[in-house]
């Protein structure tokens, strides 16, 4: 019995022997199965990252112009490496060498940092990878793809479909998948997918929804204007959007037709019984102009167009007995005017020869007529600075037109100058300047 009992013991100090010297020749890991017992222990083989003793790869990284990274060279493990299709392809053609350690020469446009974070990468398991955020995961998705490392692309990929992104970072992951030649995961390309009828439905309706509480709000209310942004700028992001998934259009539409939607409103309600609530009228046409000016000139010239097609209203605003409809739109309706003509001035709004004659012919006597100070309306503080700022903004405009055009504008332009006590110096000046070069 006492036999028996010292045998056992010699062998589980055996056991503890072996284990150790494995420890010191090989770093190891323990992996358990199922249960706690010595027996159903493994030790994991796999070479560590660092581990230089046991290497038998010496890697050189260079840039594009043979620039040598620093760091090189590095010492690896051709077992790892091979979870690469593409140093697995290198390794291939040294496999019958009697030389040790292999000697292995690379050139990338990938930073080292990231290249080495790769690597180093290949030699963790699938479920020990983890990033910091977007950024460092596309950067690894970047250096996988060119290795062909298909874990950790898979992982990246994984990575990429479970956590949060905001516009800018969807847009990064959108322009690097669809620069990389790889499979996306279907939950990953599902999330991307925008074209999905519902998906576009579902933003519609929730524009919409968002867009008719600000129009039905109370004035008064002081979260309006936190609504207002938070609104405003989902529908500036979203018409940021890639033209190919149909947001930045539907959006585009939504806004325009908002803008259009609140003139004919404004058109109807033209008597001053109608208008007694100033500041919700000005909210509701000057507002969604604010947003146009915020986004893409495609966006302002569709609101230019709505002007150029809405006429009612402009010729509301110059009847002589509308001195109160006058006053009312001031602070609205020359804000938007104001807008657009600096917008075509300064090459924003890129519009044919016809709309931008016809946005003066329409709109620039309303525009003199509203800074008229003979009108029955509070006095603007700075009057003199917004007539300059219509001069020169006509001036910049008319100077794009062939002459033909450009004499009908400069006579409507004479005219309202002289019939609204507008500085005159302007219109002459450019008046002089385009017969100079006409003669």
């Amino acid at each position: 019995m006492t036999s028996k009992s010292n045998d056992q013991i010699v062998g589980q100090e055996l056991k503890l022997k072996k284990k150790k010297v494995l420890d010191k020749v090989i770093p190891s890991t323990k992996i358990k199965s199922g249960t706690d017992s010595t027996a159903n222990e493994q030790i994991d083989l796999r070479p560590q990252f660092g581990a230089t003793n046991s290497a038998d790869v010496r890697l050189r990284i260079f840039g594009p112009n043979r620039e040598e990274y620093d760091g090189n060279p590095l010492r690896l493990h051709s077992q790892t490496l091979q979870t690469s299709d593409f140093f697995k392809a290198l390794l291939s053609e040294r496999w019958s060498s009697n030389i040790r350690p292999f000697e292995i020469e690379v050139t990338t446009d990938q930073s080292f940092e990231n290249y080495l974070k790769c690597i180093e990468m290949m030699y963790s398991s699938t479920s020990s990878l983890r990033f910091s955020n977007v950024d460092e995961c596309l950067a690894i998705l970047s250096v996988a793809s060119e290795l062909l490392v298909d874990k950790l692309m898979q992982q990246c990929m994984r990575y990429l479909e479970a956590v949060r992104w905001n516009s800018e970072e969807e847009s990064k992951i959108r322009n690097l998948l669809s620069s990389l030649s790889l499979s996306v995961l279907p939950d990953l390309n599902a999330r991307l997918n925008k074209q999905n009828n519902n998906y576009l439905e579902f933003v519609r309706e929730n524009i919409k929804a968002m867009l008719y509480f600000l129009s039905s709000c109370d004035c008064a209310d002081k979260k309006q204007p936190i609504i207002r942004g938070a609104v405003g700028k989902f529908i500036v992001e979203n018409l940021q959007e890639d033209e190919s998934s149909g947001i930045a259009e539907m959006c585009r539409h939504i806004i325009l037709e908002e803008f259009k939607a609140n003139i004919e409103i404004a058109v109807t309600s033209n008597t001053e019984k109608n208008l007694a609530d100033e500041e919700h009228s000005y909210f509701a046409l000057l507002w969604p102009f604010t947003l146009i000016e915020r986004c893409d000139g495609t966006t302002m010239e569709g609101a230019l167009k709505i002007l150029c097609e809405e006429m009612k209203l402009a010729h509301i605003i110059m009847q002589p007995q509308k001195h109160y409809t006058a006053s009312r739109y001031t602070k609205i309706m020359l804000p938007i005017l104001l807008g657009c003509l600096d917008a075509l001035a300064n090459g924003k709004i890129i519009a044919e020869r016809k709309l931008r004659v016809g946005f003066l012919t329409i709109w620039l006597p309303v525009m003199a007529r509203l800074l008229c100070p003979n009108l029955y309306f509070n006095h603007i503080s700075d009057n003199d600075v917004l007539k300059t700022q219509l001069c020169r903004g006509v001036s910049n405009v008319v100077e794009t037109l062939p002459f033909a055009d450009w004499r009908g504008i400069y006579n409507i332009w004479i005219d309202c100058c002289a019939k609204y006590s507008i500085d005159l110096r302007i219109p002459f000046a450019s008046g002089c300047k385009v017969l100079h070069e006409h003669k």
